[in-house]
């Protein structure tokens, strides 16, 4: 069973009359958004860069991200996922007998919930894309308790804002494996340089940058030489 972080998040104010904690509580609220918002605003800007980055998650493997807008590729231990202009690539299989489906999706029209189910698959249950470290920021900006302290970080040669968040609260659903707290890194062009967690499983999860590069190899965004490429009017199936 594929193992995919979620983040539940509500808040609730009510109507009657505000006592100390929950005055408190609500100017922890707005504090917490305060705190991620220009770094959220940062990391989002970053689907307009061109870059090469290296990244190593906390099983040791290396996953390698290649971007050049609207162009997208993923290279991990499992496979290559590749988003071009007007079609999907999701390739699997030992080198010698690497297998391709291709399907007509845009990059602009993929599901971020698919998007991650697919890195998954080629990077690891443990990978951490730059959509899923903004999604788990925007929802913990809300919580009522959650704790948020900044703090500053040099990753791989990159200045880097940084944010500690703990005392997330267990998601509802019982099958969820839900960040219970994690500390998030974001370089001043916005790349995401580190993202360091513990889901409520006690399991780690997360990405830091080994490498980069302003540079691209074109070779990243077309299937491998040789490979099998297998046709099909729509995505495969992410599993779910």
């Amino acid at each position: 069973m594929k193992r995919i972080l979620t983040v539940g998040a509500v808040a609730v104010l009510g109507a009657g009359v505000l006592g100390c904690g929950v005055v408190n509580q609500v100017k922890q609220a707005v504090d917490n958004v305060s705190a991620i918002t220009d770094l959220a605003d940062r990391l989002g800007k970053s689907s307009q860069l061109t870059f090469t980055a290296e990244y190593k998650t906390d099983d040791g493997t290396t996953t390698t991200v290649v971007q050049q807008p609207p162009k997208a590729a993923y290279l991990g231990k499992d496979g290559r996922f590749i988003l071009t202009e007007d079609a999907l690539y999701s390739c699997t299989g030992p080198a010698n007998k690497v297998v391709c489906q291709k399907s007509p999706v845009q990059t602009g029209s993929l599901s971020a919930a698919d998007q991650s189910a697919y890195l998954s698959a080629v990077a690891g249950g443990g990978f951490i894309s730059t959509e899923m470290a903004l999604g788990l920021m925007t929802a913990a900006a809300v919580v009522p308790g959650v704790k948020i302290a900044q703090n500053t970080a040099t990753i791989a040669g990159q200045k880097s804002d940084c944010l500690d968040v703990t005392g997330i609260p267990r998601d509802n659903d019982p099958n969820a494996v839900t960040a219970k707290e994690f500390h998030v890194c974001v370089a001043e062009n916005g790349l995401l340089t580190r993202f360091k967690g513990v889901g409520t499983d006690d399991k780690a999860l997360g990405v830091e940058l080994t490498k980069f590069s302003g540079d691209v190899d074109p070779k990243a965004f077309v299937p491998p030489k040789g490979a099998k490429i297998v046709e099909a009017s729509s995505p495969p199936g992410t599993g779910k």
